[in-house]
């Protein structure tokens, strides 16, 4: 074997190594690329330190859903809990359902370690005859504190 023939098999040996460690490098693993899809109406993200807090509408005989992720940026366990205030019509008319969806993956009222998250989801279902505007919020208080303390005028916590 003379010289030349021994550098091109060295090159091509090469060339095949770096093209197969490049091709490794890339590889990845479809199944953990997936992000999980939501069908949810809204898809909010609330920072428990900000107010915390989204408008929704919902026509008569309409439901929607909301799914909530609540990021703790606090330095400790929080307690949290969910809440919704009528903003139309003034009084809250019969047939009007907020409650956790049957797919939430937590809960309404839960702790929260510091730099973790939780995800909520809520139904809204409007039975009735009107046409609703409501905000959703969280509400963030004590580890051992009772959230309900917390509800300011015309704020009803979800159950």
């Amino acid at each position: 074997m003379t010289k030349k023939s021994i550098y091109i098999i060295l090159f091509i040996m090469l060339f095949t190594i770096s093209i197969l460690s490049i091709y490794t490098t890339f590889a990845y693993d479809e199944e953990t690329e997936k992000i999980d899809e939501s069908t949810a109406n809204y898809n909010l993200i609330y920072s428990l330190k900000e107010a915390s807090n989204k408008q929704i509408s919902v026509a008569s005989k309409e439901t929607k859903c909301v799914d909530i992720i609540l990021n703790n940026t606090y330095n400790s366990t929080v307690k949290y809990g969910m809440y919704y205030r009528l903003l139309k019509p003034n009084k809250m008319p019969d047939n009007i359902n907020v409650s956790l969806s049957e797919d939430s993956i937590d809960l309404l009222q839960n702790t929260i370690k510091s730099g973790e998250n939780r995800k909520v989801s809520i139904k809204i279902e409007n039975n009735s005859e009107y046409n609703i505007e409501l905000i959703i919020g969280a509400l963030v208080g004590f580890e051992n504190g009772n959230i309900e303390e917390l509800l300011k005028d015309n704020e009803i916590i979800i159950k």
